[in-house]
């Protein structure tokens, strides 16, 4: 299964969100030094991942072992004018075994 996880404008947001029946905190901010967002998974106040970079077509699980599934910004590089507007982060459950 696949779905949008609603993303707002502004430099900075934090969101509680259900993958895989597991409650998981992200926090994206606008790192205006180098002009991209960075994105913070945790679960349970625990670092999944820190200071990933917010790029279109990149799954933000990979290499990490969570048994998440894939979550992947879609759509045109996220910005300060267009997040949540000409992109979508995206979210597909793993396949079954």
């Amino acid at each position: 299964m696949r779905y949008e996880i609603p993303l707002e404008q502004g430099a900075y947001q934090r969101m509680t969100v259900t993958l895989s029946e597991r409650v998981i905190t992200l926090r994206l901010r606008w790192l205006h030094q180098y002009g991209f967002y960075a994105i913070d998974i945790l679960e349970g106040g625990d670092p999944i991942t820190l200071g990933r970079g917010l790029h279109p077509g990149i799954n933000l699980l990979a290499g990490l072992n969570t048994g998440l599934g894939t979550l992947m910004l879609e759509g045109r590089q996220p910005t300060l004018d267009n997040l949540g507007r000409r992109n979508r982060l995206i979210y597909e459950e793993p396949a079954d075994d």
